[in-house]
């Protein structure tokens, strides 16, 4: 039996579970305790910006952003968005139906973890992040009252062309970065086979 031929049959062999996967269990709580801390300080500092200015009655959503920085280029701004919809600020309407079904991704998400052999750290590692983004989002859906969820970073610029970027959070990069790195990371698994097959 060669190398590949034996590694392949232990990891086939590996019984399904969730020990001995740190690099999925260690990252997503400090990412979440990140996300949910930034989202209350800088939503808090917003709120006493807007009641010194003398606009707090104004909704969130549409009180003026605080710029960080502004290039001719870039600009960079904390606002405090609602989004009772999903990425994009699409289905703004369908809340309930869309919490429903991030409830059900984590569970999805836990099954992957679940028979993911603990020798693919990457893949354990980007659904780490996907489900610290995940939980992050969903605190947003359960305890705000509208159930949106609190987006304060804005970037908007002039270079190539005039974009504006949809507001977000740090749930949502960490949602986005573990996609595509799942993304990555399945489609060179996908690969593999085929340069065997090859060679």
């Amino acid at each position: 039996m060669s190398a590949d031929a034996g590694g392949s049959a232990a990891v086939a062999s590996e019984p399904r579970g969730f020990g001995g996967k740190g690099w999925f269990w260690w990252p997503w709580p400090p990412l979440v305790v990140a996300d949910l801390w930034s989202k209350s300080a800088v939503f808090a500092a917003m709120q006493a910006r807007a009641e010194a200015g003398g606009y707090a009655h104004l909704p969130e959503g549409q009180r003026p952003g605080d710029l960080v920085f502004a290039t001719d280029a870039l600009r960079f701004e904390l606002v405090t968005w609602g989004n009772t919809g999903t990425i994009w600020g699409l289905g703004q309407s369908a809340t309930v139906p869309l919490i429903v079904l991030r409830c059900a991704a984590v569970v999805g998400l836990f099954w992957f973890v679940r028979n993911t052999p603990r020798a693919q750290r990457l893949h354990l590692l980007v659904l780490g992040l996907i489900l610290a983004g995940a939980i992050g989002n969903l605190y947003d859906n359960f305890v705000r009252a509208d159930r949106s969820v609190r987006d304060f970073l804005h970037f908007t610029g002039a270079w190539p062309f005039a974009w504006d970027f949809p507001a977000f959070n740090v749930a949502d990069a960490c949602i986005t970065v573990g996609a595509v790195g799942l993304f990555v990371l399945l489609w060179r698994d996908d690969r593999k086979p085929k340069a065997a097959q090859v060679s």
